[in-house]
């Protein structure tokens, strides 16, 4: 009995949130999103963890993985960069898993937690040079950008927030908040860009970049 309780209380114990778990170091936050950048390191295991928010997930390496739900059998997977996709993980969906990294390169995911208590949008999609909409939900709504040398990316937004995830390595003239600097990006390098806020940025590499953007409700 007493062996039972132990193990029963370790399990408990063993289950923290998403954010508080070691492999998922959160990154940036505010009353809307909470990013959480995630390394798992070749054979490494993640804690026992749990979703309970909407959340948005990049992937940002090629990897052999594996994950196992509490109470379940183990999965076998595959990440492969560039992969997007939205979950909404919200009671009575949340999740209690474990991820662990089966390759010999890092594991690594951006998870964008959505914090807002109710999500919808309440005009259309954005309409912008290079961009194209792939997911649509009413807590968010994520586009594909391709820049090639020497194109602009544009935006002044009003109404809503906007981050801008980068899905490789690039070097970018970024104009933000009135300044301007040359940038050197790498897989998840991002930008949060608040309602009425005017940003831009101009590829100076030979390669085409890819981001991902993400499109918040307006409040």
């Amino acid at each position: 009995f007493i062996l039972v309780l132990i193990i029963s209380l370790n399990a408990v114990h063993a289950q923290v949130l998403v954010h508080e778990e070691p492999r998922h170091q959160p990154v940036f936050q505010n009353k809307e999103i909470r990013i959480l950048n995630v390394l798992v390191p070749p054979g490494d295991t993640s804690q026992y963890h749990i979703h309970n928010t909407p959340s948005f997930f990049i992937r940002l390496s090629n990897t052999i993985t594996g994950s196992q739900v509490q109470g379940e059998l183990q999965v076998a997977g595959k990440s492969k960069a560039g992969e997007i996709r939205f979950e909404n993980l919200a009671p009575p969906n949340n999740r209690t898993h474990r991820v662990w990294n089966a390759d010999k390169d890092t594991f690594h995911v951006m998870d964008v937690e959505l914090l807002m208590k109710k999500a919808a949008f309440d005009q259309r999609p954005l309409t912008l040079p290079n961009l194209k909409l792939e997911i649509d939900t009413n807590w968010v709504r994520a586009y594909r950008l391709d820049l090639l040398k020497g194109i602009d990316f544009k935006t002044k937004n009003k109404k809503q927030s906007l981050v801008l995830v980068s899905l490789n390595a690039s070097t970018f003239e970024i104009r933000q908040n009135g300044t301007t600097g040359l940038q050197a990006l790498k897989p998840g390098s991002f930008f949060v860009i608040k309602r009425r806020q005017s940003f831009s940025m101009r590829n100076s590499i030979e390669n085409t970049s890819q981001f991902v953007l993400l499109e918040l409700p307006p409040k």
